[in-house]
């Protein structure tokens, strides 16, 4: 950190440590009905925005960040940016936060850290300076499931159940359970991340494992303490915190507005409300909600958005004039739309699970399976049908079946013969005119021929007449 600039660095167990002393007081004083753990800042958020009515139940003592800043403004004042690093997203949100009273200057995540890092072409190794002591060294626990639990005397916290929560999910239930009046008396580690911060979001793209982390913080903890601690140690501060409730007040729909909701998503019977999750509510009532209010996409429901695809492909391949038939891998027949139906004359169920060839016999089948072909609009005739047809045969592999699509083109052979028929008629018509006249000029070229020679014979012997008179 000293080669990227910085002047100091000092681990926020220091800051741990004095917030556990402060929860501590609160265990041995035992006012508290329920005690939540404040030191995830997404966990005082679910609070805040989601169970502002479970605000009384947290914790009024700041997170180890804050702790630690406060007191190295204690020492430096305000001539000094303090940076957080950590694994955790939402203390960009708590070092922004007013509450937080602008200690922290900034925070970055571990994965900005290493990219800072390689930018800088820096390398870790360990360090020149020997890391520091502390007096509380178990404060170290804190990233773990039950770390902050372990930092606390088992004797201290004899007036309350101790649990520790990781995962939103488990979280919330537990905060479900507080709002029934279900638990009471409670010291309640509640870490929003499962595995606790060292399962934050920043520490999955570190290229360190999860045990490999753990194994490396539990031998951190166990390490002899250095007798030179840091300075902040030693230092008092007020780690005293207020909440706010951040819950926005949105309006509610009625029952009729909600059935009116799901209706428009295919959901018109309860036993149709799956309740899957998929689109990140817990029930289809609960996504019927965010919709009213604004917050959710009604067709970004997967159960309908597949319905209504393969509704769609359904209603093409009922109503598509051509004929549609599926086949399996032996050639039997698996699906046939109402076309091809009416095209065989055959009720459907006299053709599922039949091989084609008793209905459609012909080589293609044969082509498609051994040659790896696509065959497009070949035409055939199936004279015991009375039909002639432009067959496409299709394979699809990963599904191991077969199509075949049936143009019926029967009316259009037979006016194409029809034509060729009239066509052939009058082409025979034409020539026998054409002979026929031939046969006329012929005639007439002979009889032209006659006369024209009488007359020169005629014209002759007058000439000579004349001529000798």
């Amino acid at each position: 950190l000293k080669k990227l600039g910085f002047v100091q660095a000092e681990e926020t167990a220091v800051g741990a440590a004095k917030v556990s002393q402060e929860y501590e007081k609160l265990l041995i004083e035992g006012k508290m009905e329920n005690i939540i753990t404040t030191a995830c800042p997404t966990a005082v958020l679910l609070v805040e925005k989601y169970y502002p009515d479970l605000i009384p139940f947290l914790a009024p003592v700041v997170s180890p960040m804050i702790a630690h800043a406060m007191s190295l403004r204690q020492i430096y004042g305000n001539r000094i940016k303090v940076i957080f690093i950590g694994p955790c997203i939402s203390k960009k949100h708590e070092t922004d936060d007013v509450l937080s009273g602008g200690v922290v200057d900034a925070a970055i995540s571990f994965e900005e850290l290493k990219f800072w890092l390689d930018e800088e072409h820096i390398t870790l190794s360990p360090g020149e300076e020997p890391v520091k002591g502390m007096q509380h060294q178990s404060a170290r626990f804190y990233p773990l499931p039950g770390g902050i639990i372990a930092t606390i005397p088992k004797e201290s916290r004899k007036k309350y159940k101790s649990i520790g929560v990781d995962g939103v999910e488990r979280c919330i239930e537990i905060l479900e359970s507080m709002r029934k009046g279900e638990l009471d008396k409670y010291f309640i580690e509640m870490n929003a991340c499962t595995g606790a911060c060292l399962g934050g979001p920043c520490m999955r793209n570190t290229g360190i494992s999860y045990i490999n982390a753990r194994d490396s913080l539990v031998k951190n903890v166990k390490r002899p303490r250095n007798k030179i601690c840091y300075e902040t140690d030693a230092v008092k501060v007020g780690l005293s915190k207020k909440f706010l409730d951040r819950s926005v007040s949105l309006p509610m729909p009625s029952d009729e507005e909600i059935a009116k909701i799901l209706s428009s998503i295919g959901k018109t019977r309860p036993e149709q409300e799956l309740n899957c999750g998929g689109c990140g509510y817990n029930t289809c009532r609960d996504k019927a909600i965010a919709v009213y209010q604004g917050k959710a996409d009604p067709k970004m429901c997967l159960p309908f958005v597949r319905e209504r695809a393969e509704s769609i492909s359904n209603l093409i391949i009922d109503y598509t004039p051509n004929a549609t038939i599926a086949l399996d891998s032996e050639l039997k027949v698996q699906e046939i739309n109402p076309a091809a139906l009416q095209l065989l004359k055959i009720d459907k169920s006299d053709i599922l699970g039949k091989p084609i060839e008793e209905f459609l016999p012909c080589s293609m089948y044969d082509e498609v399976l051994h040659e790896d072909k696509i065959i497009q609009n070949r035409k055939i005739t199936y004279e015991g049908l009375g039909l002639t047809v432009e067959q496409s045969v299709i394979s699809i592999k990963e599904q191991q079946m077969i199509f075949i699509l049936l143009k019926n083109i029967t009316s259009e052979e037979k006016q194409q013969q029809s034509l060729k028929k009239v066509r052939d008629e009058t082409l025979e018509v034409a020539q026998k005119v054409i002979d026929k006249q031939m046969r006329v000029a012929q005639e007439i070229a002979s009889l032209l021929g006659e006369t024209t020679a009488e007359t020169k014979t005629a014209l002759t012997k007058l000439k000579k007449s004349i001529t000798s008179d």
